[in-house]
Parts: C-alpha cells; sequence; structure tokens
C-alpha cells in the first residue's frame, strides 16, 4: 500500500504553501538503487510530466514507456500530462489528499521545499555515472549535499549581440562588465539601447546574475542569513543603477511585464542581451542579425538558466520500479532523443554531436558549466518577492544601493528566521 502522508496546508502570499509534511505507516525507508534482477521489480509507477516544449502529449512518451517494459514487463507506468499552471498548488493538494505521484518532474527551486520536509527519495546511488552530467545540472538537483533529481535537461539564457546595433554603435560584443560599460555610450548615441534590465521577472534572471559576477551570494554558506548587501552586492546594483541613470536601458521593463513581442530587444533596438530563450529570440529577431558570445563576466562568469530533472516522493509503493524508471529517463540513449526533439540542452556531457549543423545552440552547451539556476534554500520564492521591491525603489526612485540593500536584507533576515 502507498505509505500515508499528512500534511498542514495554509494560504500564504496568495499561494498554498507546504509548512510541514510528514510521512508515516512505521515502514523501513526504501532502498536506493537499481535492482540487478529485472524479472523482480514489478508495481504501477504514476508519472506526472508537463509539457517540455513540442513535447506536450501522453502519446509521445507511449513508445519510451513500451521500451522501458521490453526491461521491466511487470510495471506499469501511467503517464499524466500536467499543467504547469499552478503546479505548486496541484501538487501540495496531492499530498494532503495521500494520493502524490511516484516520479514528478521538478525546477531547483522545487527541491528545498519538499526535500526539507523529508519527502524525497535520494538518488546518489541510482547511478554509478553521475560524473557523466555537468556539474551545473547536478548542483541545483542537490540539497543539503543529497542530490534529489536526476536531470533531463537543461537551459541556457542566451548571450547575444544584435548585429545592426554593432554595426550603428561601432562597437564589438562585450563579454566583460568593463566592455559592456564602455560600450554605453557610444550605443546611446547611435539611437540604441545597452541592454535591458527586467524589474519583474526573477531575479535569478536579473539581479542575481549580476551579484555573482561581482562574486556574491543571495545568503551565507550555511543559508542562516542574508548576504546580498555585501560589497559585492552593492557593485552589482549601483552597476545597475548607473545603466538605468545614463538610460542606456529602457525605463519601462523596470516595472511593467512586457510581452516579449513588444520588448525593445524584439524590436532591434538592444545592443546586448541575456537570459532569453534563444528558440523565443529567433522566432522574433533574424538568427542572422544575433551574434551569440560567452557568458558575461566581471569578477566570476556567469550564465543563467535553469535544470529540468525527474524526483521521487519517498511515498511511492513501488520504489524499486519507480527508480527503474527514472534510471531509465536518465541514460543517454533517452536523453539524447528527448533533446534532439524537445530543442533544449543537455544534462550530460558524454552527449556529442547535437547541434552541429547550428552554431548558435552548440555555443550555449559550450558554457553550461557556467549555469547558475537560483539559491537553494525552502523559501527561495519568498525571498524574491521580499528583494524585489527595494531593488526597484533604488533603480526607479534613486534610493541608496546600501540602504536599500540592507532593507532587503532585514527583511529576509527576518524570514529566514521565522523557519
Amino acid at each position: 500500500m502507498r505509505r500515508t502522508v499528512r500534511a498542514r496546508i495554509t494560504a500564504a502570499a496568495g499561494s498554498a504553501v507546504l509548512l510541514l509534511a510528514a510521512c508515516g505507516g512505521g515502514g523501513d525507508e526504501p532502498e536506493v538503487g537499481v535492482p540487478a534482477n529485472a524479472d523482480e521489480v514489478s508495481g504501477t509507477v504514476v508519472f506526472w510530466t508537463y509539457p517540455l516544449g513540442v513535447i506536450d502529449s501522453v502519446n509521445w512518451w507511449q513508445p519510451h514507456v513500451e521500451e522501458f517494459q521490453e526491461e521491466y514487463p511487470d510495471v506499469e507506468v501511467e503517464v499524466v500530462m500536467q499543467s504547469f499552471s499552478n503546479r505548486e498548488e496541484a501538487l501540495i493538494t496531492a499530498i494532503a489528499g495521500g494520493n502524490p505521484p511516484d516520479v514528478v518532474y521538478f525546477n531547483p527551486d522545487f527541491i528545498p521545499q519538499f526535500a526539507d520536509q523529508d519527502l524525497l527519495l535520494p538518488l546518489d546511488d541510482l547511478r554509478d555515472d553521475w560524473d557523466s552530467f555537468y556539474d551545473a545540472s547536478l548542483a541545483s538537483m542537490t540539497w543539503q549535499d543529497t542530490l534529489y533529481g536526476a536531470p533531463l535537461l537543461m537551459q541556457k539564457g542566451v548571450n547575444m549581440c544584435h548585429t545592426d546595433v554593432m554595426e550603428a554603435a561601432g562597437v564589438d560584443c562585450p563579454t566583460t562588465w568593463e566592455e559592456l560599460r564602455a560600450a554605453g555610450p557610444a550605443v546611446k548615441d547611435a539611437g540604441y539601447y545597452l541592454t535591458e534590465y527586467s524589474g519583474t521577472s526573477t531575479l535569478n534572471h536579473s539581479f542575481y546574475q549580476y551579484l555573482w559576477m561581482a562574486g556574491g551570494e543571495v545568503l551565507t554558506e550555511d543559508l542562516s542569513a542574508a548576504a546580498f548587501n555585501g560589497p559585492e552586492g552593492v557593485e552589482a546594483l549601483e552597476f545597475i543603477q548607473e545603466m538605468v541613470e545614463n538610460e542606456w536601458v529602457p525605463l519601462q521593463p523596470i516595472s511593467v511585464a512586457e510581452q516579449f513581442e513588444q520588448s525593445q530587444l524584439a524590436q532591434g533596438n538592444v545592443l546586448y542581451h541575456s537570459g532569453e530563450n534563444l528558440p523565443h529570440v529567433r522566432s522574433v529577431i533574424d538568427p542572422g542579425k544575433i551574434v551569440t558570445t560567452e557568458p558575461l563576466q566581471h569578477r566570476e562568469q556567469v550564465a543563467v538558466g535553469s535544470v529540468g530533472a525527474w524526483s521521487i516522493f519517498d511515498t511511492t509503493s513501488s520504489p524499486e520500479a519507480a527508480q527503474a524508471w527514472v534510471h531509465f529517463l536518465s541514460e543517454a540513449d533517452f536523453i539524447e532523443q528527448f533533446i534532439a526533439e524537445s530543442g533544449y540542452l543537455p544534462p550530460r556531457e558524454d552527449i556529442e554531436g547535437l547541434f552541429a549543423d547550428d552554431p548558435q545552440v552548440a555555443e550555449g552547451i559550450d558554457h553550461l558549466d557556467y549555469v547558475r539556476t537560483g539559491v537553494m534554500h525552502p523559501k527561495a520564492r519568498e525571498i524574491i518577492d521580499v528583494i524585489r521591491p527595494h531593488i526597484q525603489a533604488a533603480l526607479l526612485e534613486g534610493q541608496d544601493a546600501q540602504v536599500a540593500l540592507d532593507a532587503a536584507a532585514a527583511e529576509v533576515d527576518a524570514l529566514i528566521a521565522r523557519g
């Protein structure tokens, strides 16, 4: 029988948040690892997946399920296509009802929240070839030195310049803060913008990337307090302020969420950009007018992106079957097929030759180990919501960078202290 789950749910900041979840039943914890004898593995695996690029149908999964069942004939895989909309609430509702999935697709910020509640099965021993995966893909699925997600895909925001702006301003595509700053006056004189800064998007793709490039961190190493208000954070915010005050960036995106097609970037009016999805950019901008480049750097070189992975709830009644399925989904052969059809980037270094005819995508693969996905903390999303208005106050109201970050840090410390 499925092990029971009790959960206490409350409303916070307009969304359901899991405050406490504990596994009951008194049984031993499942052993981690795929059994040597496939004939001994049986059970049903309820598998929650989501629209991943063009892969948005249960039908796509069927031949892969059949291939898996050639080795594991006594395992039934029930593929459930979920919606990204309100997916956290759907998961919490399933947990509260004692009916969570066995295997689920997670992004990095879900890992600390559910692992911290002892709801996920550790996966360190699931494979003996984790060293074939990019370090960045594994780090993003690791909480308190334990791996809780088997990576399926990576995303990296494209670092790019628009050739029309380069030619008009007479500048090269920048790769450092110094080069970006030096290009600002010429780009402005030519009637264009240097870059864009989105004040409404996730801080993972805006302020945090400048903080990381400056050598700073959002939280202290033990995750007990804010660290972004140190000298590195002040330098990062002052650099963004400099671009705003010099009108090197459009003001509207700082406070208003724009449709990409309406942005200055999509209209070809921005020299440099990082963080946007390359296929999305190329659906609007002629690829021939795009120059891709290495991730921007200051003290550190950082690319923004994300990782998608499979996690196993330790409430599963078929732990061996669930692990066998996730092992299959993290094999090089399956991932290569998935990546070739979905257009994402591979989390495994031993997958080679993909996108050989598309150098703009191939260059992204070369820089996957520079990807940082966010802050591994159960309250990562709440931390972003606390910091964002203080960043906007500094950019739109001229508040001193140190003052703004200290005010944000005090709120974050209080949030963490509440536990």
